[in-house]
């Protein structure tokens, strides 16, 4: 199954908008944005943590699948989130291809300069308002998941969808 993310990118803006309604929350778009690049700045922090691969120690602990699952999962949102507000929505959709072609690459090298790479990226975005760095930031995001994660469409699609 193809991993279907208009459809999630969907969701998680529908899921934010009854949140804002439901809990009668009202903020200036700008706030709104910042807020937003902070989500997605922690959850990556919060995804490289369960992780772990920074630890300096002889025993490292493995991650639980369903731990690191849910945390790059929340990272994911932050990006839906992110891209929504800037209107660059489009830069979330891939197709067929470029998810195919994105899998076929290899695993990172080093997964502190893809962390660090992502967060540089992430920032550029918002504090020079370059989309095509985040369009980058996106894709190693994506690659990290499918490629270094190891987790299939399949999972990653009926994960999100199922949360609440």
């Amino acid at each position: 199954m193809a991993l279907n993310l208009a459809n999630m990118l969907q969701t998680a803006i529908q899921r934010r908008n009854q949140l804002l309604y439901e809990n009668d929350i009202a903020l200036s778009s700008e706030e709104t944005m910042r807020g937003n690049y902070v989500r997605l700045d922690v959850a990556l922090a919060d995804l490289a943590n369960t992780m772990g691969w920074f630890e300096l120690t002889d025993k490292p602990i493995p991650a639980n699948h369903d731990d690191l699952l849910a945390t790059y999962l929340k990272a994911m949102d932050g990006f839906f989130q992110v891209a929504a507000k800037q209107t660059w929505s489009q830069l979330i959709v891939q197709s067929d291809d470029k998810l195919a072609a994105l899998k076929a690459t290899k695993k990172a090298k080093s997964l502190s300069q893809q962390y660090l790479a992502m967060k540089q990226l992430v920032f550029d975005a918002f504090l020079k308002h370059e989309q095509p760095a985040f369009e980058h930031a996106w894709h190693l995001f994506l690659k990290l998941g499918l490629v270094d994660l190891e987790f299939t469409e399949d999972e990653l699609e009926k994960a999100f969808l199922a949360e609440k």
